[in-house]
């Protein structure tokens, strides 16, 4: 799931898209019958050095970027920030929030109950400057406890066509930097992600899968929230919420790494719910602006999530199907489409061999 090494180019970043709160590092091993899953959880992580030979430019030419904050802004800047709100039917009445908020966190807490660990076939399509690329990986997502931390969701991939999985040492310093932070601080239900440089082989992308943990009621005192009105999309009706993390309250928020630096960043994002059984249908999630001197334009994601039927379980479970990613960073435009099949259960075996 990720590389083993740095870039010896001057500048090189890696951006987290995490839920809330990236956890000190946990990870469930499987056992040796099945690939071996990457180490380490997920992130998102971003090709500084553009395609041409063409140097990048100076930070300091790099104007700044201002990304309205979800939350608080006009309508008409939300919509010019994200276009897929084009046609919201905008509500001004706050009143409905709180209870929207707590059957969403109701559904919420549910799927995350219901979700046991899981493997599936993940389809990467990766757009750059105009060159097209695949990557297949298996795509595991591991669900364990822990005594001070509740559930922590991992995710992991293993290259279809290689069997190699990703793995950096700048993904340990950054789990050894927040291993200080005060563990009874963290939320009940969490995901554990980390930053990484660029890989030649590794997908580009990574760490939305449990966006939606955003919404788990042990983690809304982490971020300020707001009802955005009602939208059609795919010709249903939604509701529609908007997010912003509070920086003071984020206790492991994530991470860039650019020019060998770390540095905070904070996310926002939209959510589309279904207004019948409140599962989040879509979730459009934003940087909520980018750290000083890091030239960072963009870093969206957008998860599509969708009824999934899985062999041995007695009711469908509420997973992703599509995910797309875009960064930018000094002007060069990353897309990545990541496509989700074949779910199915994990099941890890052992075995004793006396000697």
């Amino acid at each position: 799931m990720f590389c083993r090494r740095f870039l010896p180019a001057t500048a090189t970043l890696a951006a987290l898209l995490s839920a809330p709160g990236a956890l000190t590092q946990q990870t469930a091993a499987p056992d040796s019958s099945a690939p071996p899953p990457a180490t380490k959880p997920e992130w998102t992580k971003i090709p500084v050095q553009p395609a041409s030979a063409t140097p990048a430019p100076s930070v300091s030419n790099f104007s700044e970027i201002k990304i309205p904050n979800f939350t608080s802004c006009s309508i008409a800047d939300l919509e010019h920030a994200v276009p897929e709100l084009t046609h919201l039917k905008p509500e001004s009445d706050q009143s409905q929030l709180t209870a929207l908020l707590d059957k969403i966190g109701v559904e919420v807490v549910q799927i995350a109950n219901k979700t046991p660990n899981l493997i599936s076939h993940e389809e990467v399509l990766t757009v750059r400057g105009g060159i097209k690329s695949r990557q297949d990986f298996s795509f595991l997502v591991l669900q364990h406890a822990t005594r001070s931390l509740g559930r922590v969701f991992d995710e992991y991939r293993v290259d279809v066509r290689t069997g190699e999985n990703f793995q950096t040492d700048m993904v340990e310093k950054a789990t050894t930097a927040d291993s200080s932070a005060d563990p009874t601080s963290l939320p009940a239900l969490t995901t554990a992600s980390q930053s990484v440089a660029h890989s030649e082989d590794g997908p580009s992308s990574q760490g939305f899968v449990n966006d939606w943990l955003n919404f788990h009621p042990s983690n809304r005192k982490q971020s300020e929230f707001r009802y955005l009105g009602k939208q059609k999309i795919d010709r249903h009706w939604t509701v529609v919420v908007a997010f912003a993390q509070k920086p003071g309250r984020v206790p492991l928020p994530s991470k860039v790494y650019f020019d060998r630096s770390l540095f905070q960043v904070f996310m926002q994002g939209v959510a589309w719910v279904d207004p019948v059984d409140f599962k989040i249908l879509r979730l459009r999630m934003e940087i909520l602006a980018p750290p000083p001197g890091v030239p960072l334009g963009q870093l969206t994601s957008d998860v599509h999530f969708a009824e999934t039927r899985i062999a041995d379980l007695p009711s469908p479970l509420w997973l992703p199907r599509e995910v797309v990613v875009i960064s930018n960073l000094y002007g060069d435009v990353l897309r990545e489409t990541h496509t989700y099949s074949n779910y199915r259960l994990f099941r890890t075996r052992s075995k004793l061999v006396l000697k």
